[in-house]
């Protein structure tokens, strides 16, 4: 089958971006034809398809200029360039499926129309909430559809918060998400939520995301350190609250590694240290290297690969009993999920100290493939797929 991807970053940035990687590879290793449609960007992992990049627009001042955020307000609502090219690509590759993961703003979600315009099956996984929420890092049930009380939410500046809120009111006036044909949600708790929103069952599935084909033992022996020490990864930034993780750190006087894209100033100490961007293969070493694998981060996570990557490679997960996460990890046996700053800081203590144990390393991984392997996703996706084409032709 001749699969189209779309995703504004094709780099491994967050982890809705190393999803969409994986689903490529994953693809790929099973005999479908891949194509990809994304935002051009040096960090890109491949040029293959490059004529159809959408140039590049940014958001902040770590990764753009005036005219790029200029550009980029404009494609918070449409982007010409994005239609254009997506009718070349749909001409020139000639897709059966167009996949779409995250296309906001950098893509825009202007393209929609012509997918369906060529009777070509949509579908879409949930990474975040940016479908019913202005804010994509949460649902506020106090705003639900009347998206101006957005503004009295002490988040972001408030010319940001009023984009967002005429974003949100643009996107259900032209009906943007009334033309996928189904929504992959990655968990039972963003389910919920979206059938909270009217949202209905049948046009959606729970699709958990899923660990890779590779052996636990594949893992370099390279430590970065001979010392033990406790990782983070992923988005650096405000809302996963860093700071509280890095001061937990500090007070326990134990070493904790941070790796990822930094969009925040990190206040490294003796026992907190950045150890910048990693790419897929020494991030792995970073994980398998680690005592376990920590966030803070107090967000409804749609999902929670961190954990799941830290799992499947042994390592126990520690932190809040929030979104989704309680879905993945179970108490005592493949990490710890807590309700407060002090006990998150008393089960690392205890686990550090030899007070609690998880399973072992190998049990942690083996129940994490068990239940996430490739073959169980990909299997599911090829039904799910083969459903909406049916259900098409009806």
């Amino acid at each position: 089958m001749r699969i189209l991807e779309v995703n504004k970053f094709y780099y491994p940035r967050r982890g809705a971006e190393r999803h969409f990687l994986d689903c490529i590879n994953l693809l790929k290793q099973t005999g479908h034809s891949v194509a990809v449609f994304t935002m051009d960007d040096k960090r890109t992992v491949s040029r293959e398809n490059e004529k159809y990049f959408v140039s590049s627009v940014g958001y902040n001042g770590s990764d753009s200029n005036f005219l790029s955020r200029l550009r980029g307000i404009g494609r918070l609502f449409w982007s010409f360039e994005a239609r254009r090219k997506m009718r070349a690509l749909i001409r020139d590759f000639r897709p059966e499926l167009v996949h779409v993961h995250n296309a906001y703003h950098q893509l825009s979600l202007s393209f929609f129309p012509l997918v369906k315009e060529a009777g070509i099956p949509l579908i879409m996984t949930v990474h975040d909430y940016a479908m019913i929420s202005p804010d994509k890092d949460a649902y506020y049930p106090a705003v639900g559809k009347q998206y101006f009380k957005f503004l009295w939410i002490k988040k972001y500046s408030l010319a940001k918060r009023m984009l967002l809120v005429m974003k949100k009111y643009w996107e259900d006036w032209y009906g943007f998400y009334a033309f996928v044909d189904c929504f992959i949600v990655p968990s039972r708790f963003v389910e919920n939520i979206l059938l909270s929103t009217g949202i209905k069952k049948e046009k959606m599935i729970v699709l958990p995301h899923f660990i890779k084909n590779e052996k636990r033992e594949s893992v370099s022996s390279e430590a970065p350190t001979d010392a033990p020490y406790a990782l983070y990864f992923g988005a650096i930034t405000e809302e996963k609250n860093i700071r509280e993780l890095t001061a937990i750190f500090e007070e326990l006087r134990f070493p904790l590694y941070l790796a990822g894209v930094k969009g925040m100033d990190i206040a490294e100490g003796k026992y907190v240290k950045y150890v910048g961007e990693k790419d897929t293969e020494v991030l792995r070493v970073l994980i398998g290297q680690a005592l376990f694998v920590v966030s803070a981060t107090r967000l409804p996570e749609t999902f929670g690969l961190v954990a799941l990557e830290a799992n499947s490679l042994g390592k126990p997960f520690f932190g809040y009993a929030t979104g989704a996460f309680p879905e993945i990890i179970d108490n005592g046996k493949n990490g710890w999920l807590v309700g407060s700053r002090g006990e998150l800081k008393e089960k690392i203590v205890d686990f550090i100290s030899g007070v609690i144990h998880s399973d072992s390393p190998d049990k942690i991984s083996g129940n994490a493939k068990e239940k996430y392997g490739a073959e169980n996703y990909m299997k599911k996706f090829e039904q799910l797929v083969g459903l909406v084409k049916m259900s098409g032709r009806e």
